[in-house]
């Protein structure tokens, strides 16, 4: 691959100056009479460098102060911001274009406007360090009005969907276009803009292109030690890494009415129906017949109906790994009003410590549906049976990863209650458990209670495992940051040998980037670029090497950032560890070719949906301490 354009737009030049005014720093009291403007910066004055209130615009008893670039990239991020809002006030309608509110305001300029929303490519300033230059991020977004947020027309102008209501292959293509075309309309209209003091800077017509590097496709280890790179294959020729318990059961539960779709299901899932899924025995070694299963029916879906069925199953099991499979009229994607029932049936057999599969009546009853979906149900019953289907070849041996995810309370008010848990895999993707890292109602207290349960989990693994990497998402707190850093730091001092790392992992950042040299425009799977001396952009999906046409829609890339420790970390150990969260992307049990994701942070989102989801139907807290992966 000869290059990726990332959707940056960098300045034609860094020798540009800014001139703002500065006030002597008092806490809580910046300039009087532009209050709303001052922002707090750290400026080097005559050889010093102090803290300082400061106004691009001219205001009595300022000191007036010219910086260069890279004297505060702070200070020249927020000149670019003024100088280009400035620029499109003057030169836009006031309603063709918006700021966002909050940290990191972006431009958002209207490039086409229909009934359903507004189609708009929002720019936002920004210093790309791998190659030392400032310039804006350009990003496409679709802004759906609420009657037709979720809506077939609002997916197919946010281009996740294509004219027919499929899954857009043409994603990327679709999404350069619509920057090309921005380009064309707007860039000389907006560009170039006035900085405070009033030098003129450029910006370049052309998205930046930089050179990518591979990282390693992911290996599968199988059945009899076998090695493959495919899931699927892999499973059916050489069987699941680990089998579930022999005596391990299914219950297919429904409702009379749909008794015939779920001896449909039955079918499938033994693999009678479709090509695609020779069946539970032939893929899992798992026999679908005689007394490891049973059929029953219930009434509706009715609390008392619900706890009805759980206690029969759960005294039937006897101890038994079992997984109730029910057939249902609702999935968790329905309205808040219809799928109330899936999160409280979700809810009672975990109470009970069962897992359940819950199966859409309307995934059933269309047949190109279930033809697809089979061997996805089958390898998640399979895996909450406690079978392991697969795992990766890790390039890290004896190393945990730590997963962190986040349910906290939130209200009007603000958090009421603060929660945290992780999920634990190693690093070839065998999912060891989920526990409570932090919990309670004070935010002190909390931070407290988080150090403490990280400090226990390294102490709890340290005679398995010698090498302990976090992994978190965007929402993670600076404050998180820290407390992982010295529940890191601490264990690093412990320790002789090993790796103790923490990653943040984001795909909102607004990062995005376009094969210069392939039709579809899509990277190849494994491709990644670097941003900064710890920061990286990550194709966890994308082409396949001997398969260049795209099938589906790909996903974005995520951008990847070592958190821990700041400094110390070469780039080939970075890489080994990005090899490592490439390869957890391929741990995901919940489809065969779910990957674009590492399952460390990835399950965390997924349980994270469903604690808030038990919390907002008001069913009781759940230990979710547990070693079967429920949330599949």
């Amino acid at each position: 691959m000869r290059g990726i354009a990332l959707n940056f737009f960098p300045a034609e030049s860094n020798s540009f100056t800014i001139t703002l005014y500065r006030f002597p720093y008092e806490e809580e009291s910046p300039p009087i009479s532009r209050q709303e403007e001052a922002v707090r910066r750290n400026l080097e004055v005559d050889g010093f460098r102090g803290l300082y209130w400061t106004l691009f615009q001219q205001t009595e008893g300022g000191i007036e102060t010219v910086c260069k670039p890279f004297n505060n990239v702070y200070v020249t991020i927020d000149a670019l911001r003024n100088a280009l809002i400035h620029r499109c006030e003057a030169t836009l309608p006031s309603d063709h274009f918006r700021v966002t509110e909050g940290i990191g305001r972006r431009i958002e300029i209207t490039t086409e406007a229909f009934p359903e929303g507004k189609q708009v490519v929002s720019l936002e300033p920004y210093l790309l360090r791998s190659i030392g230059k400032f310039g804006f991020l350009a990003d496409f977004r679709f802004r759906p009005t609420e009657e037709y947020r979720g809506t077939r027309q609002a997916q197919q102008l946010s281009l996740s969907l294509d004219k027919n209501g499929q899954q857009n292959s043409n994603y990327y293509a679709d999404r350069h276009a619509h920057l090309v075309s921005f380009v064309n309309r707007f860039h000389d209209i907006i560009f170039p803009v006035h900085l405070p003091g009033g030098f003129r800077l450029q910006v370049a017509r052309q998205l930046v292109k930089l050179s990518p590097e591979r990282l390693d496709v992911k290996t599968y280890m199988v059945g009899a030690d076998r090695e493959s790179k495919s899931q699927f294959m892999g499973v059916k020729r050489n069987g699941p890494l680990e089998k579930c318990p022999d005596d391990a059961g299914l219950y297919f539960i429904f409702k009379e009415e749909h008794r015939p779709l779920s001896r449909e299901l039955f079918l499938a899932l033994r693999g009678d129906t479709f090509h695609t899924f020779p069946g539970m025995e032939e893929m899992f070694h798992l026999p679908v017949s005689g007394n490891r299963v049973k059929g029953d029916a219930l009434e509706d879906f009715s609390d008392r109906e619900i706890k009805r069925i759980r206690d029969r199953v759960v005294a039937d099991a006897a101890g038994r790994k079992v997984v109730p499979i029910f057939l249902t009229p609702f999935s968790r994607h329905d309205e808040p009003e219809e799928n109330e029932a899936y999160w409280k049936l979700k809810h009672a057999f975990l109470s009970k410590g069962l897992p359940i599969q819950v199966v859409a009546s309307e995934t059933v009853s269309n047949k190109n549906k279930l033809k697809w979906s089979a061997s996805g149900i089958g390898l998640q019953v399979f895996a909450k049976l406690g079978g392991i289907p697969w795992k990766v070849r890790p390039r890290t041996d004896r190393c945990l990863i730590v997963g962190i995810g986040q349910a906290h309370q939130v209200s009007e008010s603000g958090i009421e209650r603060f929660f945290a848990y992780s999920v634990l895999t190693n690093s070839s993707g065998v999912f060891e458990e989920v526990r409570v890292l932090g919990e309670a109602k004070e935010e002190e207290h909390y931070y407290e209670s988080f150090l403490t349960g990280l400090r226990k989990i390294f102490e709890d693994y340290s005679d398995r495992f010698s090498s302990f990497v976090v992994h978190s998402t965007f929402k993670i707190r600076r404050r998180e940051l820290q407390y992982i850093s010295e529940a890191l730091s601490e264990r690093k001092a412990q320790e002789d040998e090993g790796e103790f790392v923490s990653i943040k992992f984001n795909d909102r950042k607004g990062f995005f980037g376009f094969a210069v040299d392939h039709n579809s425009r899509v990277p190849y799977e494994s491709t990644m670029i670097q941003l900064a001396q710890n920061e990286y952009l990550v194709w966890f999906a994308g082409l396949q090497f001997g398969k260049p046409a795209v099938r589906g829609m790909v996903g974005g890339p995520l951008h990847v950032e070592f958190t821990f420790p700041r400094m110390g970390l070469t780039p080939d150990q970075q890489k080994v560890h990005l090899q490592d969260a490439i390869n957890l992307s391929g741990a995901n049990w919940r489809g065969f070719n779910a990957k674009s994701f590492p399952v460390s942070v990835y399950y965390a989102q997924i349980i994270a949906r469903y604690l808030k989801n038990f919390e907002k139907y008001d069913l009781p807290e759940l230990d979710v301490n547990t070693f079967t992966p429920w949330f599949l």
